[in-house]
């Protein structure tokens, strides 16, 4: 069986295992392995351009020494995803450009939720490289941690005011979860705005599939 790894670049393993439940369901429908790992060494969470910088030779590293027939890049910074492409001849899929894309196809206006002002900046590079910010209705901070965006308290009411902010005051009308860590708030979320709502690391996973069902990199179907 075909394999998609999703890698986080945290040294977090219960963020890890968080990730892991909520690409179960597509477990359930798609016709891969999917498997889950991070890294020790790497900080516990990845929460400034330092941190960025620090794990990037890391995933370039894991890629490099990878066996899948997909990676997936579960941080929300997308860090060496591009360098990972021309290192390794699969595909390499980062959650944040997988959730953008995704949420254009969902609503006119996407609005993201992030841990803090430092990721808002990150993000916005991001989006103005992608050559898609005419599209972002706006980027709230919930000022968390990814340890504390992971909580198994449930949904928080920062995710939840944000996620308002957004959709009442920004005109957003597709909701962005900034942080691989924050998956399983996703459901509940959804049912509080009324509107879709992407995990990234979901998204990231279903494009993998995609690209292996389609044969993009060799044996379609």
């Amino acid at each position: 069986m075909r394999e998609i790894f999703v890698l986080n670049p945290n040294g977090s393993a219960r963020v890890t295992a968080s990730i892991d439940r909520c690409v179960q369901p597509l477990r359930a429908a798609a016709r891969y392995k999917i498997t889950c790992g991070y890294i020790p060494t790497a900080p516990e969470g990845i929460e400034s351009d330092d941190h960025v910088e620090e794990v990037m030779p890391m995933v370039l590293d894991r890629a490099r020494d990878c066996s899948a027939d997909a990676i997936v890049v579960a941080c929300f910074s997308d860090p060496g995803v591009e360098a990972a492409r021309t290192l390794v001849a699969v595909p390499v899929i980062g959650i944040a450009e997988a959730a953008y894309y995704a949420a254009l196809q969902l609503g006119r206006r996407f609005g993201v939720i992030s841990l803090g002002p430092a990721s808002v900046s990150r993000h916005a590079r991001h989006i103005e490289k992608l050559e898609i910010a005419p599209r972002l209705a706006g980027d709230r901070p919930v000022n968390m941690s990814v340890s504390e965006a992971n909580s198994d308290g449930g949904i928080t009411q920062a995710v939840i005011e944000a996620g308002m902010e957004l959709r009442d005051r920004d005109g957003a009308d597709v909701v962005i979860l900034g942080c691989a860590g924050m998956g399983k708030q996703r459901d509940r979320l959804q049912a509080v705005l009324g509107l879709p709502v992407v995990d990234p690391v979901q998204a990231a996973v279903a494009t993998a599939a995609s690209h292996l069902d389609l044969g993009y990199f060799g044996e379609g179907c």
